[in-house]
């Protein structure tokens, strides 16, 4: 006999971590996260022969009139398959009819691709209507398609990387060259990154609600990024771009001395004779000194005077990652925007790809993207400098669990919008 039953979190990542339509908003480690956030949720899933063949993390939100059960980029099964489809969300909808919560309809967003686009926003694969019908043959009521980034909601668009094929070794080879020139300007600049432990997320909160005031976007609160690190150990990545603003203006001092070498000797031959190829020369070497004076008092100014500068390592952006299932996904991120010109996230980027490889993802999943291709957008124009694709996830459905209650609330909904 079928039947949706409740999934025990161990067998669930088994499950879900191999499946081709696995994703961290379905993993057992969300489940978890939910848990501890004080969320009403479950894991519910249908067997077939003892096995897991289709499921969920679900959470149930009240909405105006009853309640709402919500799969967040689940649910997880085949839908290639019809019969399973079909044979999964009528059993889910007994469930909740079932069940004395009073759920009213159940909102689900697959994480399923249905058209992939170069970065032109040209289509290069073809539209999987096919398996649109699959789900709205059951009942499902297909949602609008939804352009533009949210903080809420199910992601509409991603943009994410293959790996196939690329080694540490060859990485540079698949990115844009601005890509190369900001990483060498890393390193001149000796921008560094490293990991951060639990005690050290506050610094990370501080830089992202500095970038939510900025960008207009909501921040999570900083148990959030505790209770992530706590639930997903060593999935999770807090990772920062850092400089020492110290050995910065030693190493520009360093490269001025030497310049001024230069020019001495120039100097002295361009007194004994006028020559258009030394005079070049000087003119190149005193140009460059210019640029590295510049960038002293740039910093100078930035802290006030010298003796305020730091003489300790200071964060310039950071990000936050998880690695789980098929992919390596790049979550939260932000930057001091005085910092902007140290490249940051570059450097960040680059040694998560790597990290990406190094454990065996086939996917570097940069996530949202609003599907707009008109240049309008400066994330996915950071995005595309690491060459990879565009994705429409198929959308958003609806399955009303009480037909006529949910048919009566959809339309007071319209009546008060209209008023």
């Amino acid at each position: 006999m079928t039947q949706i039953v409740e999934i025990d979190p161990l067998e669930w990542n088994e499950f879900e971590e191999k499946h081709k339509n696995g994703f961290v908003m379905q993993s057992a480690e969300q489940y978890q996260l939910l848990q501890k956030r004080g969320r009403d949720v479950k894991i519910v899933g249908m067997k077939q022969s003892g096995q897991v063949v289709a499921g969920a993390v679900v959470t149930i939100n009240k909405i105006h009139g009853g309640y709402n059960a919500l799969m967040e980029q689940g649910p997880i099964l085949d839908y290639e398959d019809p019969k399973l489809v079909k044979i999964f969300f009528e059993e889910i909808k007994k469930y909740y009819q079932e069940q004395e919560q009073g759920v009213v309809q159940l909102e689900f967003s697959p994480y399923l691709s249905y058209q992939n686009f170069n970065d032109h926003g040209e289509p290069i694969t073809d539209k999987r209507d096919d398996l649109v019908n699959n789900i709205t043959a059951t009942g499902a009521i297909h949602q609008p398609v939804r352009m533009g980034m949210t903080d809420h909601g199910s992601m509409g668009w991603k943009y994410e990387k293959s790996l196939e094929g690329i080694t540490a070794d060859n990485l540079l080879d698949h990115v844009d060259k601005d890509v190369k020139y900001y990483l060498k300007k890393n390193k001149q600049f000796g921008v560094t990154y490293r990991f951060l432990k639990r005690d050290e997320l506050g610094d990370f909160k501080k830089m992202l609600e500095d970038t939510a005031k900025r960008r207009g976007f909501h921040d999570k609160d900083i148990e959030y990024y505790q209770t992530v690190f706590d639930v997903y150990k060593d999935k999770a990545h807090f990772i920062i771009a850092e400089i020492n603003f110290m050995d910065y203006l030693n190493a520009e001092q360093e490269a001025i001395d030497k310049l001024d070498e230069r020019l001495s000797v120039l100097g002295e031959r361009l007194a004994a004779k006028e020559t258009k190829r030394n005079r070049g020369q000087f003119n190149e070497f005193n140009d460059q000194k210019n640029q590295h004076l510049k960038r002293i008092d740039k910093i100078i100014q930035m802290y006030g005077s010298m003796e305020e500068v730091p003489t300790e390592p200071v964060l310039i952006s950071g990000a936050m990652f998880l690695g789980q299932g098929n992919e390596m996904d790049y979550y939260f991120s932000g930057m001091y925007d005085k910092y902007k010109d140290f490249y940051g996230p570059y450097l960040i980027q680059y040694e998560m790809i790597k990290m990406a490889l190094e454990q065996g993802f086939p996917i570097y999943n940069f996530l949202g993207i609003d599907g707009e291709f008109d240049g309008s957008e400066g994330v996915l124009a950071f995005k595309t400098e690491f060459e990879g694709y565009a994705t429409q996830l198929i959308g958003e459905f609806v399955l009303p669990i009480q037909p006529v209650k949910y048919r009566v609330l959809k339309l007071i909904k319209t009546i008060l919008r209209r008023g």
